[in-house]
């Protein structure tokens, strides 16, 4: 039963996704054209590799090509990946990501990042959501050519945020510490132009807003 599910899953994928299949080796022939800006692509394409069978791994080609394309499309800066063409089996694929998975980061970059999502949106009823896009703003900017190359240097860039001796101070949640992880292992949630939070609009527009009824204030995430 879950062998057909997965194959009528597949050809629905083919089907609305604007793809195209020719002969066997299907995911050598498949053109994926659309996507959908709110599926985690890596969580299906994890679930289409603990199925493993032949199906699942041609989902899980699908999948791969409209993350990639979804990355492309909004300008994210999560990196795109080449697992299903690279390797040949589940568990080839699956060492690959978890090796990509390990932390290219330092503690104190994980100390810092953790430490101005607290100071910028520590409280508890702040979203996930809004403490991710505070801290893509600072990988957007750490990533940006018109910002310092490093998360100590754009925290302590005067004008923008606090100076960091402050930050190693805070003692953030577990949840902020999570989500401050999160960003260094895959990356900022947001277009890499947004590099602009306050509570004001700044630069060329404004991407998304937030308004905290608790405190009466809105802060924007702004594009360069």
């Amino acid at each position: 039963m879950r062998k057909q599910i997965l194959s009528l899953l597949l050809i629905l994928l083919v089907a609305f996704s604007g793809a195209t299949a020719q002969g066997a080796g299907l995911t050598d022939h498949i053109t994926v054209k659309s996507y959908d800006p709110d599926m985690n692509y890596m969580a299906a394409m994890l679930q289409a590799l603990e199925d493993g069978g032949a199906y699942a791994m041609q989902v899980g080609a699908i999948y791969e090509q409209q993350r990639n394309l979804k990355i492309n499309a909004l300008g994210l800066s999560q990196k795109i990946t080449s697992y299903f063409t690279t390797y040949a089996t589940p568990a080839e694929i699956l060492a690959a990501i978890e090796a990509d998975k390990r932390p290219k980061y330092t503690q104190d970059e994980l100390t810092l990042l953790a430490a101005i999502i607290h100071s910028e949106a520590g409280c508890t009823w702040i979203p996930d959501w809004v403490q991710l896009y505070v801290g893509s703003v600072v990988l957007n900017r750490v990533e940006s050519p018109r910002f310092p190359n490093t998360i100590k240097a754009v925290l302590d860039q005067p004008g923008q945020y606090r100076p960091t001796s402050g930050l190693y101070a805070l003692k953030p949640d577990a949840r902020t510490i999570e989500n401050a992880r999160y960003l260094l292992e895959n990356g900022s949630v947001l277009p890499g132009n947004v590099v602009f939070q306050s509570l004001g609009r700044l630069g060329s527009g404004v991407y998304e807003t937030y308004y905290d009824k608790y405190l009466g204030s809105t802060t924007y995430f702004c594009f360069l």
